[in-house]
Order: structure tokens, then C-alpha cells, then sequence
């Protein structure tokens, strides 16, 4: 795939991309198809089965004579013979009529194992879309980045310049020149590093988008941070529970080990299954054909088969998937006692952005005051020109909080859904 981004492109066009073209989501479907698949096998061990069988045999042995006389004309004759064939043809028709309920409890595993595909699917989708959110914020948040380190050096270019003018003049000293050709020396630097990690931000966004980087040009389109709304505890909870995927995966290896314990105990019930078979034979074509016009075989058979020992292989798998399932279990709490932790985290951190990024906002304006009162006051020969530098740095240094807090926000707000396993929801409501 190759795409030349004319233009910023928005988020939602970004992740569009990658939903499109991600190999690990084309790899992903595969396992569900797969596992459709395995469903429609499962349901054999219910279906009865029709199986058609031929036959030839040759039975050789030391050449033997034979007299055969024939009563309607008075004739008699010999017949030299050391092998005679057989031919043979036959239907057979099998049918399970009870095995314990494991049939059945197999068609509930492929179904179980179906449902887990499809929710490592949408595990994957939401990797990917979250992949695509961090990415596209570093992007943005490292043009911000780089637009700030530019205006930086363009004030300490300006600033070398006036201090210059006011040095030729003798208003100020030589050290107040070489300390404005400093700040100057470290805003270049502080360009060049913002410009790399630019460039090494796209180059992310591409790869997470699925895309091979070409050279081409891209760039992320702002849009002013809204404060999320943030769940409760219980309403974390209850989603986590009903959407996050992993949590749902882990449920169904419950549901998979319950199966397993009732197969193994089904291994231990009798078993009942029917036949029909229908053959025929003859020691060449003309008289099989013959053989099944007139001289069939019909046969009806009902087996049950009770197993009563087996070394105790049976008892050792059903112990086995009481264990398989109680360890499952084990694991399901576990990663709810985990996620659940994670997701009282990221709510505390977006609710102290809620608060964090209004007073950052309120620095970096008054940021922007105090420069601007301050080059105005060296100008006059009242401050400086440490005050002058200090300034500069701070509002260089507050406007990089600002936009760090800023998307640090918005890509905690993208792990909240993706750990509660909404996000992936939320992009499906917007395509439709």
C-alpha cells in the first residue's frame, strides 16, 4: 500500500487504514474461519456416516481337476483350476445413538472455541486501534513539540539580534551577547532533536497503520481536548465483565474446562451405536451384478460397549479437567482483580488531567505575559538579560508540559477503552 498524505489526515481516517490493511487483523479472521470450520466437523460424532466398500480376491492353491456332469444333455467334462476369485460390493450405514453426551459436549466446544476466536478478533482489533490512537497523539504531540523548539530559536534569534544592537551601542556588556548566542546555540540543538523525534514519531504511525514508509509526508490534525467522561467504579466493573475481550476469552476457558470435565465423565457411561449394511459377491462382474440383483445380504446390528477397566486412564482425565477447570477459574479472577486495578488507575490519572491541564494552560498564558513585560523591561536597561533568558525557558518549558499532559490525556482516554473493551465498539457505531 502506498499513500501520499497531501493533507493532515484526521484520526479516524488513520485508523481506517490500518482496519483495512493490518496483517496481524487478516491473520486474526483466519483463526475464525478456522474455527467456523471446526464447528461444522463437530457436529459429525451427531450425523450418521455411509461408508461404500468393493473388494477383489484371489485365493491361489495346487492345480485341482474337477469332473462336472450336465443331466439335461448326458454330458460330462474336466475342469483344471489352481486359484478362483471373488468379487465384492457392500453399503454400510453407522449411527451413535448414545455415547455418554460427549458428541454433544464437542459441538459445545467448537462453539466455545468459535466464540474465542471471535474475541481474540476483536482483541486484536482493539490493539491495533489503540496501537493506531498512541501513535497518532506521539505524532501530533511531537509536531507540537517541534513547532515550540522553533518559535524557541526564532525569539533567541531575535533576542541575539536586539542584544546585538544594544552591545555595538555600548549599552550592554559582552557577557549578556555571548549568554543570548548560547540560548541561541541550545534552541538549534533543541530543533534538531525535536525534528528527529518527528521523524521517528511518522515512521511509527505509518507501521502501526500497516503501511509502508516510502518517504511519504504526513501530518496529524489537531482538535482541542475535551475532558472525558469517566465511569464509576461499578460502571468500570460492569463493563469490563460484559465487553473487555481477554476477560470474556478467560470466561470461555471456563466454559471449556466445564466441557472437558463432562466429556471425561461421559467416558465413563456406556456407549450405544446401530449399523445397516447391505453386500453382495461373485467370482467375477457379471455374477456380482447378478449377486446384488438376487442374492444380497442385509445385515442390522445394535452394540453397547460399558467400559469397567481401563487402568485408570478414564479417572485420571477427569481428574485432570477438574483441575484444568478450577485453575481457569483461578485465572479469570485473577486477571478481574488485575484489570479492575488498572482501570481504577487510568480513571485517577484522567481526572487529575481534568484539573492539571486548565492550570498548565493558565501557566503557559501567563508564561507568554511575563516574556513579553520582561523583554520589554531589558529594552528599557530595567532587567537583565538572565531575566530575559529565564522567561524565555519558562515559557518554552511550560508550553512542552502543556502539550506532553495534553496527549498523555488523550492516549490514557484510549487505554480506559480499550481496557474496558469499548473501544473497538466505538469505531463499529461510527462506520455504521
Amino acid at each position: 500500500m502506498s499513500l501520499v498524505f497531501a493533507q493532515g489526515y484526521d484520526l479516524d481516517e488513520c485508523i481506517q487504514i490500518a482496519l483495512d490493511g493490518k496483517k496481524t487483523l487478516m491473520s486474526a479472521k483466519l483463526g475464525v474461519s478456522s474455527a467456523e470450520r471446526g464447528l461444522t466437523g463437530s457436529y459429525s460424532g451427531l450425523l450418521p456416516s455411509l461408508n461404500a466398500t468393493t473388494g477383489v480376491g484371489r485365493t491361489q492353491f495346487p492345480e485341482r481337476e474337477s469332473i462336472s456332469f450336465d443331466a439335461e444333455d448326458s454330458t460330462s467334462g474336466t475342469t483344471i483350476s489352481n486359484h478362483f476369485t471373488t468379487l465384492s460390493a457392500g453399503l454400510s450405514l453407522n449411527q451413535t445413538i448414545f455415547d455418554g453426551g460427549r458428541s454433544w459436549n464437542q459441538v459445545k466446544q467448537a462453539k466455545t472455541n468459535l466464540n474465542i476466536a471471535q474475541l481474540n478478533y476483536r482483541s486484536t482489533t482493539i490493539q491495533v486501534i489503540q496501537n493506531v490512537i498512541i501513535s497518532y497523539y506521539e505524532l501530533l504531540k511531537a509536531q507540537k513539540l517541534y513547532d515550540v523548539a522553533e518559535k524557541n530559536l526564532e525569539m533567541s534569534v531575535q533576542q541575539v539580534s536586539l542584544v546585538t544592537q544594544q552591545y555595538d551601542l555600548g549599552v550592554v556588556k559582552k557577557t549578556d551577547l555571548l549568554k543570548a548566542e548560547v540560548a541561541k546555540g541550545q534552541a538549534s540543538v533543541d530543533v534538531l532533536i525535536r525534528n528527529t523525534n518527528l521523524q521517528n514519531a511518522r515512521r511509527v504511525l505509518f507501521n502501526d497503520m500497516g503501511m509502508q514508509d516510502y518517504g511519504q509526508s504526513i501530518s496529524a490534525v489537531d482538535q482541542e481536548w475535551i475532558p472525558p467522561e469517566i465511569p464509576s467504579n461499578a460502571e468500570a466493573l460492569k463493563l469490563l465483565k460484559a465487553k473487555n475481550p481477554t476477560l470474556l476469552v478467560s470466561q470461555s476457558r471456563i466454559n471449556l474446562g466445564e466441557l472437558s470435565y463432562k466429556i471425561a465423565k461421559g467416558l465413563r457411561l456406556p456407549s450405544l451405536r446401530s449399523s445397516v449394511s447391505y453386500s453382495a459377491n461373485g467370482e467375477d462382474s457379471d455374477a456380482l451384478m447378478e449377486s446384488i440383483k438376487d442374492d444380497w445380504s442385509l445385515g442390522m446390528n445394535l452394540s453397547v460397549s460399558v467400559p469397567i477397566y481401563t487402568g485408570k486412564s478414564l479417572s485420571t482425565q477427569q481428574y485432570q479437567a477438574k483441575l484444568s477447570k478450577q485453575q481457569s477459574e483461578y485465572d479469570f479472577i485473577t486477571l478481574l482483580n488485575d484489570l479492575r486495578v488498572q482501570a481504577a488507575l487510568i480513571r485517577e490519572s484522567l481526572k487529575n488531567y481534568s484539573e492539571i491541564i486548565p492550570l498548565n494552560r493558565a501557566i503557559v498564558i501567563s508564561a507568554e505575559e511575563d516574556l513579553k513585560l520582561v523583554r520589554e523591561r531589558y529594552s528599557l536597561g530595567s532587567a537583565t538579560i538572565l531575566e530575559v533568558l529565564d522567561a524565555q525557558v519558562s515559557l518554552t518549558r511550560s508550553n512542552s508540559t502543556l502539550i506532553n499532559t495534553i496527549h498523555e490525556a488523550r492516549m490514557q482516554e484510549a487505554s480506559l477503552k480499550a481496557l474496558l473493551g469499548t473501544l473497538d465498539l466505538e469505531y463499529q457505531l461510527e462506520e455504521h
